[in-house]
């Protein structure tokens, strides 16, 4: 996928009627990150917190790396921090989830701090645990949040295919379908890289199933109930294009967006 695609999009838009919580729900690969980047052209007032990106920062601030099997330990950090990072580089080393007092601590500030302001959220990749669940429900709802959830659906050998080939640049948010994708957007003396959990085959069929196909109905149905939250579900195996005008049809069909 190339920096231009999506290029056409309009990006004079009305979001008077949207939700005010946008949650990008799927498996590894599904292409939230890539539909994320898209979603903040059209949606520039909403802020994007990417659950993922936070918690890797929050490793990366206080131990270092959390691809390193050692730890380096952030000598200004305070030891509570260094204990909190240190279970969510194990959790991520083990293709496990990480445990929701460790997520809640790293990112309910930056709910707390747009819900209060009124404002917009664009959630890529919340955690799939039941409990994660029932937290981020039961917040939106006391919060008064109106909330809906685009559902990215793909199948396990779809996410292993895309998962092996994607690569990353420093500069650039969003993941590319490949090396050659990735390297035309380079700048200066970047050099396209993959991150280590996406060559992990073993790692990434256990999340799957762990964090996906054995949890997304019971997740939904709890948004729903306790959120009162519209889940819209997409096939994500499309064309990234096809996903991303896709999501914007079921914006002006149910919420009045117009562009």
């Amino acid at each position: 996928m190339d920096s231009d695609t999506n290029s056409d999009i309009n990006l004079e838009t009305k979001t008077t009627h949207l939700p005010q919580i946008i949650i990008l729900y799927g498996p590894p690969a599904a292409g939230k990150g890539t539909q994320a980047h898209y979603l903040q052209k059209i949606l520039s007032d909403y802020y994007h917190l990417d659950f993922g990106t936070e918690l890797r920062k929050f490793v990366a601030l206080h131990l270092g790396s959390y691809n390193d099997e050692l730890d380096t330990i952030n000598s200004s950090s305070p030891e509570n921090l260094v204990v909190i990072a240190k279970s969510l580089k194990s959790d991520m080393r083990n293709s496990l989830p990480a445990k929701t007092a460790d997520l809640r601590f790293v990112v309910e500030q930056a709910f707390v701090d747009c819900i209060s302001q009124g404002k917009g959220m664009l959630v890529e990749g919340p955690g799939r645990l039941i409990e994660e669940a029932e937290w981020l429900s039961t917040f939106f709802a006391a919060h008064l949040a109106t909330v809906a959830i685009f559902h990215l659906h793909l199948d396990l050998q779809k996410v292993l295919d895309r998962s092996v080939n994607r690569y990353y640049l420093p500069s650039v948010k969003k993941p590319f379908s490949s090396f050659d994708d990735a390297q035309k957007s380079a700048v200066e003396d970047e050099k396209p890289f993959q991150r280590a959990d996406d060559t992990d085959i073993d790692g990434i069929t256990k999340r799957y199933k762990l964090l996906y196909s054995d949890q997304f109905a019971k997740i939904i149905s709890i948004y729903q109930l306790i959120a009162s939250s519209l889940v819209l579900t997409l096939d994500a195996s499309q064309p990234v294009e096809d996903v991303t005008q896709e999501i914007i049809e079921y914006l002006k069909k149910f919420f009045g967006f117009s562009v």
